[in-house]
């Protein structure tokens, strides 16, 4: 059996205590029971209330940039994961 090298325990005490963290952070969090506290969309209501309004009406070029950033990271690791083949 392979013994842990100082870093490796390092590495395993520190993912731990993130893990710990954010299992902690989720549990305490007191989730709304009703599932209609936040509508998606509301098409009726003129003031937009509703996630997705919020999102495209009001922050339209942030959510535009990160979906370009995030297609560019998929592209980005899609082509470094790509194997170039032999000979």
């Amino acid at each position: 059996m392979r013994r842990l090298k100082r870093s490796d325990i390092v590495a395993l005490l520190t993912v731990s205590l993130l893990f710990v963290v954010v299992a902690e952070s989720v549990s305490l969090v007191s989730w709304p029971s009703d599932l209609h506290d936040i509508p998606a969309y509301n098409n009726t209501d003129p003031s937009g209330i509703g996630v997705a309004n919020s999102l495209f009406n009001d922050y339209l070029f942030t959510v535009t940039l990160i979906g370009l950033l995030l297609a560019t990271a998929m592209i980005g690791g899609i082509y470094l994961a790509k194997k170039e083949g032999e000979g």
